[in-house]
């Protein structure tokens, strides 16, 4: 882990942990310079991920536990964290309602306060009194608040930390079963988007049962001034917690369905960055952005109507405290009763304390629904099926004690409930021991159960009957490469410790000497996501390593490794490291490398899912096993593999062996994984070395800039709606404060009138009226209509005129409010959508390049939690924010016109407030978004993980996994942590600053009432509203922080529109023929070709032609550059020299849609999608089902799936987890066989079937696509060997091109020497050359 600041918090005192002292020096840091991740503060042992985890665990297995015994009560996540924090929220429970007394008390002491000015018996050390009440509670509940807040996010941020790393432990666990039934993309969702309310809920929780005690409490004290005219107000006060308890379920099922369409378009958007290669060199990124937007727009509707819920309510939270007010006083006026200031603005007090608890209780039962349906997601996940581990014994007494053993095995993949899924390849009555020093090899056909062999060994594969014993430690090494971020070193040692001698042997028997050499920095390269900065031959060798090195392990399992290696290597690393290396051990070789079958000590013939064979190579051959029939002939066993693996996932600088690979690689947001977690087997010169090549997160210094706001409101809305929307939002703020005032204004004549009422009916005395002090003043400005009528006739005081206009006003306002509201809501949400619509679009049009460099979990927290928070959080942030930032200057102004004294602090008060809103925001910026930075490696974790789980449980490394996920986790708390209590340090001095105005307004508003002419109404209303100040204004402030935190998110996404994309998709000036290509040829002319500019060429000056309907075998070494050549084809990146004609026509001035439709290719990583057979083999249903039927057929898949129950509707797994990795290379052959076009380009891709299976392949490619031109990259020679001209390329460049027989009949050529490589005679190379001639 990072090494960070000593923690000040640890050793600080009372008065600076109130005060938040302590962090005085780190916001000191911030103003000066921007924030780095050496300058965030270390947490302690409580805050840690490992320390949280273990407590909600334990309470958690204690629900599970109770739940196998007892049967009755289903475990309950909810109640896990219940038990778990139930201190802590009593602690909370306690400091919240000592915060709702002292904000009740306040509006109490003000009415006291205002009963001064309207009665001049009361002393003046009274008056006083009220005042310094007033100004000790107001700093009290500042105090008060931002202890309470710190401890309820702290609890709601562990309960988050510690789910998402109990749900990462989970994910270890998993069965293969369950990881079926869910995907990469809800899992990814649960982590990012669904724990994302814990962190605010708990601040709210205990407004649940506080809001109904003190709406008891609100009643009776109201009660004495107004009596039974308040059952009016509780019946209104009802009503509103019905309406929010109402909306508060209805949000909880839009919620619910929200995050199914969430799951689904994360899913799809991982399917999109795995698989981006073959969408473009496909040309499907308009079809799958249909799929995308499609889903968005359901998710869209959801988010649509779960704003207009939510702007319902937050309406309902402006307004309660004005309809509450305006029914009690209708009821009190038409009841008779007599109004006054302190009645009044009691009332209107007491009115905005309810609606500030009332919007807690809202929020907390929304947030409730929320919490519901996420905790029901993620406790669906926590008690999914987990593997079972084979039963095993680690420490025998002798070698003869380890063994593997099947005694009447079957087993099978489960199914679902859903009759519909097939069921995986089983194995039916397997009986076979290995033991130690043995040598297995499992062979036989495409999907017979060679894998799920190996899969019941490991304790994926669940027994149906019989046993399965594994006496001993396993390593294992995956068909499909595993390897993750980090250096190749930790990708070998994989946790173990750095024994030189045994590494250097490892490296050797494996074949990596000479490829570490021509890494940049040897085996501490790092080597990103997917291994893209490796060849296919490099990641087997690799995996194949760390298989090797685990030197505890007695049970070798090798699923294929040697089918990404040419023949020479192959035999190397058979000899050296299968052969010596592993000579003790127990080893289960699955290959389809059959001339090695005579060197293994027994063989075992699949088919089907059954032993149908076994012995050893003489045994069977005298059983009469027709190994002729897998094979053809022994030769053709020898005529193998003269290259190596080179991936088309190359990075742009790892393709030529010499000057590439010294390239510098700037990979993204890799993640170290031996320092503290596996091994302290890096010194502080090769940790630097590492942290050289490692390219962090893009992340933004500074302020947030204002053409990022401008950017938001602009794909949001036209300019002429944003200007109505700012009228409205000034009208109703207008009106808001204007039905306080008229209040004043009415309680003012009431009482001139009451006053005149009691005088003799004579000119002066009815020119008589109080000031708010008591003392006469015959120059009042309150002579209004009612009061000018009593002159010379003492009629009734005029209220019903009051309460027109009052009623008028009352619901202009509630419009206002509930228009703007709405208006709010919708523009944040439509910005939403345009900005994922523009990002998806920049995303699907940008390089190849940027997918090599970004990891998917980068990708996919812009999609997942940045957009998360731009479509939920970020508008009723913003909303709030602009309610309340109009509401304080509405207040400030009326302060000031009423009494002007004031502006004497409010100056000082507001260049405080500006200096320190810049201060802090300076410093919380970088907090948030080193916050960002930080959470993308969680996800990269957790998406890698997933691809490597039987890797890493085969290595029984899941616990260093969990180390190195909290070490992630308490990186990303760190800065958590920092964003807590650097908003609570900003909040306390933003209310201190607060509590000074309120105290200066109180004690001007005694000391000025009588030389100002302040009434008693006029008094209140500044009263009333700078005291709820108190409520609001820190609130708002941080409001504002938070909105301007939120806009990182906003600006990461923005940075995504500003990838350089890829040349256009259509040039309308440059359109190919209508019929083009037509014949299919290729030419290369000079062609220098380099993945990205300034990096180095791959490709040197190529020059070669292919003639129509030609068959094209194309050989190399690592890094010769055959994959760049069809990198290059499809124009992947732009060449650097030269020009490629196809059919005479250059392909550069083109545009790319029009360029790769008119390609075909079989790509060399199998890539499927979730979803139907159909939809994988035809993914936008352009043809009929009797061409898919005949494709299959073709691919030899028929068979297969017509034995499915839904046939060509039958759902496959996420990237068809449930079809072998043979089976889903062919569905990839079966879509190029349907895409019948000119050119068909092979890259590898037989790699992962049997000979036979290949040959029948070749066989269909051959009749099939006869009038094609064919490009071939093929790891095996026969299978390219009846080409009609072989392409060898070395450093990219051209060295041979010609027929097979004319390069074979030259003794000294390339290609010959290839041949010669796997070990056939001069003889045998003379016999070939003249079956081609």
């Amino acid at each position: 882990m990072k090494k960070l600041r000593p923690n000040p918090m640890a050793q600080a005192n009372i008065f600076s942990m109130l005060s938040y002292w302590w962090l005085n020096d780190f916001f000191a840091a911030g103003s000066k310079r921007p924030l780095q991740d050496s300058d965030m503060l270390e947490l302690d042992a409580s805050n840690t991920s490992s320390e949280i985890t273990k407590k909600l665990e334990r309470n958690w297995n204690k629900e599970v536990e109770r739940y196998k015994h007892t049967k009755t009560r289903k475990p309950s996540l909810f109640r896990a964290v219940r038990m778990t924090y139930r201190r802590e929220l009593v602690v909370c429970g306690v400091l919240v309602l000592f915060e709702e007394s002292l904000r009740t008390a306040i509006p109490v002491l003000t009415a006291y306060l205002i009963k001064y000015f309207e009665n001049q018996d009361i002393p003046v050390w009274h008056a006083y009194a009220y005042a310094a009440g007033i100004s000790v509670m107001t700093i009290l509940l500042g105090i008060l608040h931002h202890q309470l807040f710190y401890r309820a996010q702290r609890i709601g941020w562990h309960m988050r930390a510690s789910t998402c790393a109990l749900m990462y432990k989970k994910t270890l666990r998993l069965s293969q079963k369950s990881l079926k039934d869910t995907t990469t993309g809800q899992i990814v969702n649960l982590g990012a988007t669904d724990v994302l309310h814990f962190d605010a809920f708990f601040i709210y929780f205990n407004y649940l049962w506080l809001v109904p005690l003190q709406r008891i409490v609100v009643g009776i004290l109201l009660w004495q001034e107004f009596g039974i005219a308040i059952l009016a107000g509780i019946g209104v006060l009802v009503l509103f917690m019905i309406l929010q308890i109402f909306n508060g379920r209805i949000f909880g099922k839009l919620r619910a369905m929200t995050a199914v369409l969430t799951d689904e378009r994360i899913r799809l958007m991982n399917e999109v960055i795995t698989g981006i290669r073959l969408i473009k060199m496909n040309s499907w990124e308009k079809s799958f952005a249909k799929l995308v937007s499609k889903v968005r727009r359901k998710e869209v509707i959801r988010i649509l109507l779960s704003s207009s819920i939510r702007a319902m309510n937050y309406s309902v939270y402006v307004c309660q405290g004005k309809i509450l007010t305006f029914i009690i006083f209708l009821l009190y006026v038409l009841l008779g009763g007599g109004i006054s200031a302190s009645k009044i603005f009691l009332l209107i007090g007491l009115s905005y304390v309810m609606g500030f608890t009332g919007k807690a209780f809202a929020l907390a039962f929304e947030l409730m629904s929320l919490i519901n349906v996420s905790m029901a997601r993620i406790q669906k996940y926590l008690l999914m099926d987990e593997f079972s581990e084979i039963q095993t014994c680690f420490q025998p007494k002798s070698n003869e004690e380890y063994f593997v053993e099947f005694k009447n095995f079957s087993g099978k993949w489960e199914l679902n409930e859903d009759t519909k899924e097939r069921p995986e390849i089983t194995l039916k009555c397997i009986n076979v021991r290995v033991e130690a020093g043995k040598l297995l090899a499992v062979i036989g056909p495409v999907g017979a159960g060679k894998s799920s062999f190996l899969s019941a060994i490991l304790g994926e594969l669940p027994a149906l009957t019989g046993k399965a014993l594994v006496h001993g430690r396993i390593s294992y090494s995956n068909q499909l490469p595993w390897v993750f971020s980090g250096t190749v070193r930790e990708n070998i040692l994989f946790g173990h410790e750095f024994d030189k001698d045994h590494y250097d042997e490892v490296i050797k028997a494996c074949c990596l000497r000479k490829d570490l050499n021509l890494l940049t920095d040897g085996d501490l390269t790092l080597i990103g996501e997917r291994g893209v900065t490796l060849s296919g031959g490099q990641k087997a060798r690799v995996s194949l390593a760390r298989a090797a090195y685990k030197k505890n392990a007695n049970i070798c399992l090798l699923d294929n490794p040697l089918s990404a290696v040419d023949t020479r290597v192959a035999g190397h690393i058979f000899k050296h490291c299968i052969c010596e290396l592993m000579k003790d051990k127990v080893r289960v070789l699955v290959t389809h490398q059959l001339q090695l079958l005579e060197n293994v000590d027994e063989i075992l013939i699949f088919k089907e899912g059954r032993v149908c064979d076994r012995g050893t190579y003489i045994e069977l051959q005298a059983n009469g096993v027709d190994f002729a029939a897998l094979l053809n002939e022994k030769n053709e066993n020898k005529i193998e593999n003269a290259t190596e693996k080179e991936s088309t996932h190359r990075k742009s600088n790892t393709t030529s062996p010499t000057k590439l690979r010294k390239s510098s690689l700037n990979l993204s947001q890799v993640s170290n994984i031996s320092k503290n977690s596996f091994t302290e087997m890096l010194d502080e010169t090769q940790e630097e070395s590492i942290e050289e090549n490692t390219r962090k997160e893009a992340r933004e210094q500074g302020r947030i800039g204002g053409n990022v706001y401008l950017e938001y409101f602009r794909v949001a809305t036209n300019t002429l709606t944003l200007i109505l929307f700012f009228i409205v939002v000034i009208a109703s703020h207008a009106l808001y404060i204007l039905n306080d005032w008229w209040l004043s204004e009415w309680a003012t004549s009431y009482e001139n009138y009451t006053a005149f009422s009691t005088t003799q009916n004579s000119p002066f005395n009815l020119s008589v009226l109080y000031s708010g002090s008591g003392i006469v003043n015959s120059r009042s400005k309150f002579l209004n209509l009612s009061t000018s009528t009593i002159l010379g006739q003492r009629e009734e005081f005029n209220s019903h005129f009051y309460l027109k206009v009052y009623a008028v006003l009352c619901v202009s306002m509630i419009l206002a409010v509930v228009l703007r509201t709405n208006m709010n809501l919708y523009i944040c949400v439509t910005s939403g959508i345009h900005m994922h619509k523009k990002m998806f679009q920049a995303i699907l049009r940008a390089p190849i390049r940027f997918f090599d460099t970004n990891p998917s979990g980068r990708i996919l927290n812009r999609f997942s939690k940045d957009m998360g928070q731009i479509d939920e959080l970020l508008p009723i942030a913003f909303m709030d924010f602009l309610w309340i930032f109009g509401l304080i200057i509405g207040v400030v102004i009326l302060t000031l016109v009423i009494n002007y004294l004031v502006i004497v602090i409010v100056i000082p008060l507001i260049i405080c407030f500006m200096w320190l809103r810049s201060y802090y925001l300076r410093t919380s910026r970088d907090i948030k978004r080193l916050e960002g930075t930080y959470r993308s490696p969680v996800f990269s974790l957790l998406s890698s993980t997933l691809e490597g789980l039987p890797t890493v449980r085969a290595f029984g490394v899941q616990s260093e996994f969990e180390n190195k996920f909290h070490e992630f986790q308490d990186l990303h708390s760190a800065s958590w942590f920092l964003f807590l209590v650097g908003s609570r340090w900003f909040g306390l001095r933003l209310d201190l600053i607060s509590a000074t105005f309120v105290s200066t307004v109180t004690f001007f508003s005694v000391i000025g009432a009588s030389f100002l002419n302040l009434n008693p109404g006029e008094i209140g209303l500044i009263l009333t509203y700078t005291t709820s100040l108190v409520n609001i204004f820190q609130w708002g402030v941080r409001q504002s922080a938070e909105v301007e935190n939120l806009m990182t998110s906003v600006e990461r996404v923005q940075q995504y529109y500003r990838i350089p994309p890829e040349p256009v998709e259509e040039n309308p000036d440059k359109k190919p023929p209508e019929s083009w290509p037509k014949h299919g040829s290729i030419k290369f002319e000079n062609v220098s070709f380099s993945y990205y500019n300034g990096g180095p060429d791959v490709l040197r000056n190529v020059d070669f032609e292919i003639r129509p309907k030609e068959k094209i075998g194309v050989v190399g070494r690592t890094g010769a550059g055959k994959s760049s050549l069809i990198s290059a084809l499809f124009r992947l990146a732009e060449l650097t020299n030269g020009e490629i004609y196809i059919d005479g026509v250059p392909i550069t001035p083109l545009g790319l849609q029009d360029l790769r439709k008119a390609l075909s290719i079989i790509p060399q990583d199998p890539i499927l999608f979730t979803g139907t057979m159909r939809r994988n083999i035809d993914p936008f249903n352009q043809y009929l089902d009797e061409d898919l039927w005949n494709a299959l057929e073709q691919v030899q898949l028929k068979e297969l799936v017509s034995s499915l129950p839904m046939k060509l509707d039958t759902e496959l797994g996420e990237s068809g987890s449930n079809l072998s990795v043979g089976q889903r290379q062919l569905v990839c052959l079966g879509r190029a066989v349907l895409n019948k076009s000119k050119i068909l380009l092979i890259d590898e891709a037989t790699a992962n079937v049997d000979i036979r299976t290949d040959q029948l392949i070749q066989t269909t490619i051959r009749e099939k696509f006869e009038q094609c031109t064919v490009v071939t990259i093929a790891h095996r020679i026969n299978t390219i060997i009846d080409s009609d001209k072989i392409l060898v390329l070395d450093e990219g460049q051209v060295k041979e091109y010609d027929e097979p027989r004319a390069l074979l009949c030259q003794e000294n050529s390339h290609f010959t020497e290839m041949v010669k490589s796997i070990g056939l005679s001069e003889e045998s190379v003379g016999i070939l050359a003249n079956n081609h001639v």
